[in-house]
């Protein structure tokens, strides 16, 4: 289990054992917030969250990150990055 493959398999169970909560230093710090959802990249490419700025963001595939998450805003909203709130497309500024 000492191998890449071992640690990237045991980093998936334990975030999708915490996948319910956002964590903070190893501890969960709440669920997410109305009007957002889970995401968590396991061991993978991140995908930034959509935002005013880039509503279709693509996978960053120059790097696989483990263990990444966050609260993204649902679809079809996104983050507008001055307020941090999600809002609809047509109501960026």
């Amino acid at each position: 289990m000492r191998t890449p493959v071992g640690f990237a398999f045991l980093s998936f169970i334990i975030s999708m054992v915490f996948a319910d909560c956002i964590r903070r230093a190893g501890e969960c710090t709440g669920d997410c917030e109305e009007g957002t959802y889970f995401y968590a990249t396991g061991c993978g490419y991140l995908t930034r969250e959509p935002t005013c700025y880039e509503p279709n963001p693509q996978p960053d595939t120059t790097i696989n990150i483990c263990d990444y998450y966050d609260c993204y805003c649902n679809p079809p909203t996104v983050r507008n990055t001055q307020t941090g709130k999600c809002v609809n497309l047509k109501d960026c500024n």
